[in-house]
């Protein structure tokens, strides 16, 4: 996994990478993100939280419809990038991994959203991050998650196979026949749905 100096490093040219990039592990990549972009339902008190913010491409459309932002990056160059974009957006320099911030605990939000971000952390941490997240929801809040992800092993392993030396084996990518019944052991409901041959979203109420 790349640390908040590589993301920095990265940063400028992170959407040129995706915009141009083809296959595992960004195939699908804008269909996802506007699948998500669609989920958010418009109106001036909307609050969002777009959790592994990076440049800002998820919500920056949602942005633009004079929704407010919240994002939450631990790289700064990331962060920066995110702000030029969205001015008027609050951000966070954290490192999700441990957690959300505190500055985090006294919002309730409508939407937590992210974007090919999650994968950075095992799935035990995921389960008990997605629980964490589900109590800075709103009571009617939605969780939207769009990153790499399969729906059974089976299809995580054929991927694996067919990218090669192209497979991140620091990644953790979700496997919807495993994640999503533990999601359900926790209380949650749970939708998922698979959008390219590695990209899927997690739909969490």
């Amino acid at each position: 996994m790349l640390s908040s100096e590589g993301f920095d490093f990265w940063a400028g040219d992170y959407d040129d990478f995706i915009l141009n990039s083809t296959g595992y592990p960004f195939d699908g990549y804008y269909d996802l993100l506007g699948y998500v972009q669609n989920i958010v339902e418009i109106n001036p008190d909307t609050l969002v939280l777009d959790i592994g913010i990076g440049t800002g491409a998820l919500t920056y459309e949602i942005y633009k419809k004079d929704v407010q932002i919240h994002g939450l990056d631990f790289s700064p160059k990331m962060i920066e990038l995110a702000q030029e974009k969205m001015p008027n957006g609050e951000f966070f320099l954290f490192d999700f991994q441990n957690g959300l911030p505190s500055e985090v605990g006294c919002y309730k939000y409508d939407y937590i959203v992210s974007s090919y971000a999650i994968h950075h952390i095992e799935d035990p941490l995921k389960i008990n991050f997605i629980v964490q997240m589900k109590g800075n929801l709103k009571e009617s809040g939605v969780i939207v998650i769009a990153d790499v992800s399969f729906r059974t092993q089976e299809d995580h392993d054929q991927c694996k196979i067919m990218s090669g030396d192209h497979w991140d084996n620091d990644e953790y990518y979700m496997v919807a026949d495993t994640i999503v019944p533990q999601l359900e052991a926790e209380g949650l409901d749970v939708e998922y749905i698979q959008k390219s041959s590695c990209g899927g979203i997690l739909i969490i109420k």
